[in-house]
Formats: C-alpha cells, structure tokens, sequence
C-alpha cells in the first residue's frame, strides 16, 4: 500500500510504502512536480544496507504516465536504475 500526502504549507509531496511483512510505514521520499515530471527522494535500506532513493514520475499525454527507481549506494554520486512502471489510463477519468 501506499500512501501520498501534500504539504499545502510546502506544496511537497511525502510518498510512504507499507509492508505487510513489517506492518509498517517506511520512510518517505518527498518532491514535486514540476512541468511534466516529478522527482522524488529520500533514504532507506535495502538487503540491510542504507541507501538514497530517487523515484520520477512523467506524464506522458493525458492517458499516460511512466514511473521509474533508482538507488544509489554512494549518497548520489551514482544511480542504479531499477524498476519502470507504464500507466494507461482504461476509463474515462472521473468516472
């Protein structure tokens, strides 16, 4: 599960993924939008071991959109790409 909150103070958004294995929240990555991208980022673990983590959202029409991960073990001196999802939106919106 995941759960999206806005700062309307900030205007920044927090993304937080849950685990069902754990039962909790991890920590969040936070950004925004801007134009047609959003970049997002934050700190985690992984196999055990810290890490940065940088998810980007893309809008790519009004019935589209690409989500992409990457981790970087050297606090973002590099990234390894991971993970893209692609998004098409099925119904007419709203409905």
């Amino acid at each position: 599960m995941t759960l999206r909150l806005l700062d309307r103070q900030t205007g920044r958004w927090s993304t937080h993924w849950s685990d069902s294995r754990t039962g909790r929240l991890d920590p969040p990555v936070i950004g925004g939008f801007t134009g047609e991208r959003g970049d997002f980022y934050g700190d985690t673990t992984h196999d055990g071991r810290p890490i940065r983590v940088h998810f980007t959202w893309y809008r790519l029409g009004p019935d589209h959109a690409r989500w992409e991960q990457e981790f970087s073990a050297d606090d973002g001196r590099t990234w390894e790409h991971n993970w893209t999802m692609d998004f098409t939106r099925t119904g007419r919106a709203g409905a």
